[in-house]
């Protein structure tokens, strides 16, 4: 049987097992948990290895900036277009009003955030440290500069760069063997997941997630299906073929950064992109681009000022669009991150930090589709910059099937 099928199999039978059970169902978090700190404990690695190795591969400095430059832009733009129309629909439908809730506390403002401080954050101090404390953001730092050396002492750093090259092929090994548990562990994520939920809970806050479901669904099967069509040049459907493997794992998970092992695996193989460019646009894309989270923290904090009753002026909405934009960026592209990063968003707009528990409950369901966004807003940007620099097998890209899977 199919890699995909079991995962998908997996999936069915924790929701029935979940919605069955309810919260007894809690008895298979520990097993689910324990399949993501499998996936996570690969991630930096992963990003340190791959990401130095793809640089190094791009010996001409000129084509390193150009395809920084065309990757940074194509992540900027997607998540500032991504966050409007969260601002967008919320505005239409208006899923908050009504509710007329009060807060004691007053609605604290953006004292305890300043931009100095987040830039300073970025900077390994010790990259030791960076690794032990998961700091995605720094280790992507580090391993930059480092890639940049690497490049400039030439002869001398190439036993470096056989040691990074070997790791990341390590690494990829190790994948398999981690994903051969991906079906025990989905079927204990979602059976945890929809026990705890339960679905009585989601009816008041179904408007809220239809929301966001309706935004995600628009930015992959529109925004970057003309992406696809128009930037990459390419036909759609063998990209959601390729990427199925990925789909069902970021969906499941709740994890782009889990998920990074696999989506390397599968824009390689399955969409015919180099190793070198989808190591370094995918493992930066793993933590600054996030479509999906944008959408989220756009959504919800709109959402929030509604329910009490608080209006937001066009200008607020503005600066919303772009502080969900840093937002997305310091989010760590893990399962729950994005509640800590909308405590940032609501400081930003003076908005009462209590309103972060009306979306709690359903974080996870909206944290699945996000995951999705994130992690095909990657892929796609991969494509793009692959097709345009010529390092892409268009005959292994239009090959892909539902049924092929090397995961």
């Amino acid at each position: 049987m199919k890699s995909w099928l079991k995962i998908l199999i997996g999936l069915g039978a924790g929701i029935l097992v979940g919605a069955i059970m309810g919260p007894k169902a809690q008895i298979f978090q520990v097993f689910g948990k324990a399949f993501i700190y499998l996936l996570t404990m690969l991630v930096l690695l992963i990003i340190f290895s791959s990401l130095i190795v793809g640089i190094c591969h791009i010996h001409d400095p000129k084509k390193l900036g150009r395809i920084g430059i065309k990757t940074l832009s194509f992540y900027v733009l997607t998540t500032i277009l991504a966050a409007s129309l969260g601002v967008f629909l919320v505005n239409a439908f208006a899923p908050g009003v009504g509710l007329e809730l009060s807060v004691k506390a007053e609605p604290i403002g953006s004292a305890n955030w300043n931009l100095a401080d987040f830039f300073l954050s970025l900077i390994p101090s010790n990259p030791f440290a960076s690794f032990a404390n998961g700091n995605v953001l720094q280790v992507i730092i580090f391993a930059i500069f480092l890639a940049i050396a690497i490049i400039y002492s030439k002869e001398k750093a190439q036993p470096l760069l056989k040691l990074m090259e070997s790791v990341a092929h390590t690494m990829h090994t190790l994948t398999h063997f981690v994903m051969t548990l991906a079906p025990y562990g989905v079927f204990a994520l979602m059976a945890a997941t929809i026990g705890t939920i339960g679905w009585k809970i989601i009816v008041p806050l179904a408007k809220f997630l239809f929301i966001i479901y309706g935004a995600c669904f628009f930015q992959l099967f529109v925004v970057f299906t003309l992406c696809l069509k128009y930037l990459g040049k390419v036909r759609v459907v063998p990209f959601f073929k390729g990427m199925k493997d990925a789909i069902l794992l970021a969906f499941t998970t709740s994890s782009s950064a889990a998920t990074l092992p696999v989506s390397l695996e599968c824009t390689q193989k399955h969409l015919g992109i180099s190793a070198d460019i989808s190591g370094f646009v995918l493992s930066l894309g793993s933590t600054i681009n996030m479509n999906g989270t944008a959408i989220g923290q756009a959504v919800s904090a709109i959402f929030i000022a509604q329910a009490y009753g608080i209006e937001v002026t066009v200008i607020q909405m503005v600066l919303l669009v772009f502080i969900s934009l840093v937002a997305a960026i310091g989010t760590a592209g893990i399962s729950g991150s994005g509640l800590i990063m909308l405590s940032l968003v609501l400081q930003v707009m003076g908005l009462p930090l209590e309103g972060i528990a009306l979306v709690a409950g359903v974080d996870r369901l909206r944290d699945m589709i996000a995951s999705v966004v994130n992690v095909l807003g990657d892929a796609v940007a991969a494509l793009i910059v692959a097709k345009g620099e010529k390092e892409i097998d268009v005959s292994t890209y239009n090959r892909a099937t539902w049924l092929e899977s090397d995961i």
